[in-house]
């Protein structure tokens, strides 16, 4: 069951290596289009923990979409696979040592393309959004990892 915000405290957590160590952390969002999204309509942008930024073109960040993991440049051109709906995309984020119990100010930018929308509202300069503004395409939520 899809909780009703975006972001999704269930699936808030750190992950680990082989050997057991925290090597970063991960976070669930669903999708509020209400038919999906093929992954070439996808606009990701930046990961924001505590202030610090993780940008989609860092290699520190992929999406994990029906069981598959996605870098975000090999997303733009990937017509195949689908997000439903009914189902959470997890963004994984690479941190040595992931994050520390407690609380964390998480924010995930992302948007996505549609034929009838123009294409000035698909598009955004992630470079352009300051850290604490809110936007349309900017989820942001306080979160509790244990």
């Amino acid at each position: 069951m899809l909780e009703k915000e975006m972001m999704q405290y269930r699936g808030f957590r750190n992950t680990y290596d082989e050997n057991g160590n925290p090597d970063g952390f991960e976070v669930r969002i669903r999708s509020n289009y209400y038919r999906g999204v093929y992954l070439s309509q996808l606009r990701v942008g930046r990961v924001i923990v505590d202030d610090e930024v993780f940008l989609a073109d860092s290699g520190l960040v992929s999406w994990i979409i029906q069981g598959k993991e996605h870098d975000p440049a090999e997303m733009a051109e990937n017509c195949e696979d689908f997000w439903p709906i009914q189902e959470t995309a997890i963004v994984r984020v690479k941190k040595p040592g992931g994050l520390s119990q407690g609380y964390h100010e998480v924010g995930v930018r992302w948007g996505y393309s549609s034929s009838y929308m123009p294409p000035s509202m698909e598009t955004f300069d992630d470079e352009k959004v300051p850290n604490r503004e809110y936007s349309d395409y900017l989820l942001r939520r306080k979160m509790l990892i244990v």
